[in-house]
């Protein structure tokens, strides 16, 4: 049970920063700060695909 733990936190922390991508992505004008969304956004996903490649709720 304890080593589908990191698995279950990789899922979550990937769903965060998903979320935080998305809402710098759509909220901001400057350029720089839509890069570093897109960014959050594919780091988001590559969490989430880790995550929930092991662990499946």
């Amino acid at each position: 049970m304890g080593s589908l733990l990191r698995y279950k936190i990789a899922s979550v922390t990937g769903t965060i920063v998903l979320g935080i991508g998305s809402f710098m992505t759509c909220l901001s004008l400057d350029h720089t700060v839509i890069l570093m969304g897109d960014l959050f956004l594919v780091l988001g996903i590559l969490f989430m695909g880790y995550g929930y490649s092991k662990w499946q709720p």
